[in-house]
């Protein structure tokens, strides 16, 4: 009993890490931008509204816990979201909700 134990508080501890990950408007932002295709960070940076720097440093700690790929392709880097079995539990992470369905059912102020 005492190893089942540990080893979901490990999982515990993974998916709490991950929850934080998705705790930042940059982030859920940058997700966002790359839903159904990929881009290079200044595209990212744009759509986004941050700078190259802090972008690059989101993609980062997205790519570290296996969110989002990159492939290279000359000098350019392009960003892609990754495939995840966690993602694919909450795909709302991932793809902007209708603005009305979002205030509407899912924001109690």
């Amino acid at each position: 009993m005492q190893e089942m134990d540990s080893n979901l508080k490990e999982l515990a501890i993974r998916q709490a890490d991950l929850c934080k990950l998705f705790g930042n408007v940059s982030r859920i932002l940058i997700l966002w931008s790359l839903y159904n295709r990929e881009l290079p960070v200044t595209e990212i940076a744009d759509e986004v509204g941050t700078s190259l720097q802090n972008t690059s440093q989101h993609l980062a700690l997205l790519k570290e816990h296996n969110i989002v790929t990159a492939r290279r392709d000359g000098q350019t880097i392009y960003y892609r979201i990754a495939e995840n079995e966690w993602l694919k539990c909450c795909p709302i992470l991932t793809k902007p909700l209708s603005s009305d369905l979002a205030l509407n059912k899912l924001y109690k102020p």
